[in-house]
This record gives C-alpha cells, structure tokens and sequence, in this order.
C-alpha cells in the first residue's frame, strides 16, 4: 500500500510517498513547493495535488490514498500603530542624522534667512531656502560674518551641506535637507555635527541643552526627553518655540489580555509572558477590532536597542504581530479526492502528524514534546497535550524585512544566516572579523554592501551596518521571535517539557538552536529532528531532514486508519 501524506502550510507545501508491503516501510519519495493562495483555499488545495502528482511521475509510483490535516489559516502582518507624541514641552527635533552635513561643531542661536533686511543682535542660524545655490548661500554668510554678526550655524533646505561649508571660513556647522520655514519662527535653534560616528555632545546633554536655550527648571524634564532621540546620531539640530507644542492625541491601539484592555506596546509585553490564547482581540486604530484564538507580537524598537543598533541604521518605530484567526479550521480533503481520484483521510491534527512523523529521527524518546515551527505558526504537541500558537517564520521573515526596508522575498533569504561585506575586488569580511575572498570579482556596485547567497548568487542588502552589528541584530531578531514564543509555548507543558524536538522550515535555520539554548531555561533540551531517519527509503530519495514531519506522520496515520 502507498499512502501520500499532504501537509499545506501557510508558506510551503509538502508531500511524503510512503510505502508499506510485507510488514517494512519505506519511503518513496518527498517534494515541496510555494503554497498557492491561503492555506486551506481552493487554490492552495489544487497546487498541493499537483505537487503530488509531479511526484508519482518522478518515481513512478501512484499513491493509493491520501491523507490530509484540518487547515487553518494564519494572519500575520505589520502592525500600523498610532504613535503617541512624546511630550517635549516647546522644544522639537527639527532633524537628527542627516546623510551629507557640512562642517563641525556646535552652535545656538535665533533663526535667521540669508538677504533679510536688518541687523541682528547676538548669535544666529542662518537659514538658507532651496532656491539659493551653495555659492549665493556661502558669499551671504560670509557677508553676515563680514559685519560682525555671530553666525552660529547654517541650515539649508537642499542638499549642499559640504559645498557650503567648505567656502567658509572657520569650522561652522552646516545641515542640509531641512525645512527652513518650519524653524523660521522659532525662539531660538541648536545645531550640531559631529564626526561620523562620533557622540554629539550639547544635543545629548539634557543639562547643557537647558542652559543654552535658557529653559527653567520645569522644563529639563523635556530636553531630557529630547536628547534621548538624539542619541547615536551624530548630527542634528532642536528648535525652541515660543509657546509649548499643542498636539492631539493619537487614538491608542489595543490588545486584549485575559479579559483586560491594555494599549499595544504593553499588551505586546505581556503577551510574551501570557500564556498561549490569553489575547483573544485587538485594534489598531483604525477599522475595526479584530477577534483571535491567539497573538503574539514583537516591538522593533525594542529589538533594535536591546541589540545595540545604531540610531537611524534601522527601520523601526513598529510592532509585528501575528494573529491566529478565530473561525477554525477547514478540511480539505473531499477536494483533493476529487482532484486525484483517490480516497483521501483527514487526520486529527496537523500537530499530531508531525509528532508522529519527527519520533522517526534517531534517538527520539516517545515523551518528547515535538515543536512544529511553520510560516505562521508554532505547534507543539506531547503525549497527550497539544498547543497551538501564533507567529513563527513568517514574523521573522517580515521582521527583518521592516528593519533593513527589504522586500518580503529579500528578507527571506536574509534572515537565514551569516553575511559578508563586500571591500572591493574579491575580498570580503565575515562576521567575525576574519577576511577572505570570492571565487570571483563582483561588480563595483556591491563594494561597501552586505551580501548573503541568494537564489541566483550574492544578494547585497544593506549599506548602514557592519558584518557584526547586523548579526547581533539578526540573533535578536530571532530570540524575539523564537525565543520568546517557545518560552511560553513550552512553559505550557510545565515539567513534561524536558526535553523538544523542533522540526519544519524554520528549523533548518543553523542558528535556530543557539537561539533557543540561550533564550530557554537549562533544563529544557532542545534537538533538531532528522525525520524518517528510522526507516528506509528507497533509491535516490534525499534525507527528509526536518521539513517533513508532518507529511510524514500523515502517512503514518494513513497506514494506521482502518
């Protein structure tokens, strides 16, 4: 008898041929391919027959039946989040890391357009509009510097931050790409630029920024505030207004925790230390409040700092969250019989099949929990309990996909491991420091880049960081992911969980089970599954490593059906 096992993901679909005869099994073969449309739909049921069917013509055998798990689908997006405004009293940062300043130092003083008419008295920022070119802009700052006046600094709205400063006399600081009508009217403006990758020194210090603007006491409480938006950044300029900025409200986003309201960053908080279906809602602001049998959710903001990221080397400022829909699940079984012609079972549980499938692999006790990490997400089941959580692969891929502003596709292949940096030529960095060389050249516009193997070769993804800041961003990207939700996905096993098999795509990661050693307390042991590793399997058929626990143990199950 050959049984086909059919497991459809949210993003990848498997089939395993199994055969039984005379009282052996062995395994005929396995393939893989994108899920079609959203797991469970029409679409998505069509392609995993076609799949099955590409792989009886490739080892010549015809399953006798089919077998299929309930399907359910997985939502998992990027969270849109109002932010609320810090409160900052009358001071605002105007711009903050800016790519091409000119010149150093710092400087405060009253805003004031290049041509005006007057004299002004004590320090100025002259402000420069778009339509004068660098050579107007610099002769009018000389010819300012020429009657006395003390030009602090300069802000111009274009891009010719260098081509100014380098016309003037002394080291003045000059910022470009700012909006020069935005600060015309305010009380008085601080400049600074500082070496590249060097600290700023006024627009970090909370007390020096005070004394300079001439704040009261009442208000150190908000250049506090302020400076801590400045810091990592090298470059940046803070306005003082007259009057204390008067903004709305955003209205707050919400997740609901074990029957209470809290707003969403807190919510993402607790969530990771909740145990697994206490978020049963949520809302973003906008729309309407969305109903789910489970959330899980990660601040990317927090990520960036707790790994030490730079400020403004990373796109962040949201949350990710993945969301279990409430409505259940679908069977997709009577579909496929009638697309294959053949009977075609529907198993208890997506969990079970690949409890069953991953007690293949060598050395697996029958009390291990076995941890299904798929595209949306993370089931784990033992011996008689099973738990099924939101958000896996898919919230990693999207993860560093918002972080380093990639596509989807890109960041797929990013997220998977080491890069290198590219220096020209053929030679390259590794993350550890270490040097080397290409097989070949590449072409001049990869030098300075990271770059990771791709689908068609070395994939470069990002100028901002070094080989080593992205790794750790990386890891703890992972540990947000992977980490924090097996905590609490295993804590729901309590003692039982001594000891896990993970099996599934993301699995394969070869740094998934560093992540976990470190994010999981030392009592719980963690192993990766070589599925099918007990049994044999026929002529040319790969190891099945620990994608295919599912598909596996569907066919296991169909053996067993009566």
């Amino acid at each position: 008898m050959i049984v086909a096992g059919i497991d459809v993901g949210n993003a990848t679909t498997e089939v395993v041929l199994l055969e039984e005869s005379g009282g052996s099994r062995r395994i005929l073969g396995a393939g893989r391919t994108s899920t079609r449309g959203v797991k469970g739909s029409v679409s998505s049921l069509r392609a995993a027959a076609q799949l099955l069917r590409r792989l009886e013509h490739t080892t010549g055998e015809k399953a006798d039946c089919g077998v299929v798990a309930p399907l359910r689908a997985v939502d998992t997006r990027t969270a849109s989040v109002p932010e609320q405004a810090r409160a900052t009293g009358r001071l605002r940062v105007v711009a903050a890391g800016v790519r091409t300043p000119g010149g150093l130092g710092c400087g405060v003083g009253r805003p004031w357009p290049v041509g005006a008419a007057g004299h002004p008295d004590g320090p100025v920022v002259v402000l420069a509009h778009r339509q004068l070119g660098y050579a107007e802009v610099a002769a009018g700052v000389r010819g300012l510097a020429t009657q006395g006046v003390d030009v602090q600094a300069v802000l111009v709205e274009g891009d010719e931050a260098v081509l100014v400063a380098n016309r003037l006399d002394g080291a003045i600081p000059v910022i470009d790409q700012v909006d020069v009508n935005d600060v015309a009217e305010s009380a008085a403006v601080a400049v600074e630029v500082r070496e590249p990758g060097r600290a700023l020194s006024l627009l970090t210090d909370p007390i020096a920024l005070s004394s300079a603007f001439g704040l009261s006491a009442d208000e150190l409480v908000d250049a506090a505030a302020v400076t801590r938006l400045m810091v990592d950044r090298s470059n940046g300029v803070v306005a003082l207004g007259n009057q204390p900025l008067q903004s709305s409200p955003n209205p707050e986003a919400w997740i609901n925790v074990s029957g209470k309201r809290y707003e969403f960053s807190q919510g993402c908080r607790l969530v990771a230390s909740s145990p697994v279906g206490a978020a049963t809602s949520f809302w973003l602001g906008q729309a309407e409040e969305r109903q789910v049998d489970d959330l899980f959710g990660i601040d990317l903001d927090n990520v960036a700092d707790r790994a030490g990221s730079r400020r403004g080397t990373v796109s962040s400022g949201s949350y990710l969250i993945a969301a279990l829909s409430a409505g259940g699940s679908t069977d997709g079984a009577e579909l496929l019989a009638a697309e294959l012609g053949v009977v075609v079972l529907t198993a208890p549980s997506e969990a079970a099949a690949a409890r069953a499938g991953a007690l293949t692999t060598p050395g697996a006790d029958p009390l291990d929990v076995v941890v299904d990490l798929g595209a949306g997400t993370i089931d784990a089941i033992g011996t008689d309990f099973e738990v099924v959580a939101a958000g896996a692969g898919e919230l990693l891929t999207q993860a560093v996909a918002t972080v380093l502003e990639l596509t989807r596709s890109a960041g797929d292949w990013v997220k998977r491991g080491p890069c290198v940096r590219v220096e020209g030529g053929q030679r390259i960095e590794n993350e550890d420091g270490s040097r080397g060389f290409l097989p070949g050249s590449v072409a001049a516009a990869l030098v300075g880049m990271l770059a990771v193997e791709g689908p068609a070769g070395l994939m470069p993804f990002d100028r901002q960081h070094t080989p080593a800041e992205w790794r750790a961003l990386r890891l703890r990207l992972k540990e947000a992911v992977f980490g924090a939700n097996l905590r609490r996905v295993l804590a729901e096993f309590g003692a039982g969980a001594a000891r896990a098999l993970v099996v599934g795509g993301p699995a394969e990661d070869e740094e998934l089970l560093g992540v976990v050693s470190r994010s999981l307390p030392t009592s719980v042991v963690v192993g990766r599954a070589r599925v099918g590793g007990i049994l044999k399997s026929g002529p040319g058929v790969p190891p099945l490593g620990c994608r295919y626990a599912a598909a596996l143990g569907l066919c296991l199950y169909g053996l067993r059906a009566p």
